[in-house]
């Protein structure tokens, strides 16, 4: 687990969830969290720029899929 962080959203301090920021962490590899990149990958996974929440979710959990050996 990851130390909060907190974006600003219609003059409110919201917190971010930790898998958008494993996500954005991975995606975004040499930004800081203080970088416009990741800060607009963190405002896009939570669907502030009119995108669908499920799709983002979606598209997050197949970036972190591992695929399972079927014989080991």
């Amino acid at each position: 687990m990851t130390v909060p962080y907190y974006v600003e959203h219609d003059y409110k301090q919201v917190q971010v969830p930790q898998e958008i920021l494993y996500y954005c962490d991975s995606f975004t590899l040499d930004a800081d969290r203080e970088d416009l990149r990741y800060i607009d990958c963190v405002y896009m996974n939570m669907g502030y720029y009119g995108n669908d929440p499920k799709l983002l979710k979606r598209m997050r959990q197949e970036h972190f899929y591992q695929p399972q050996p079927i014989f080991d």
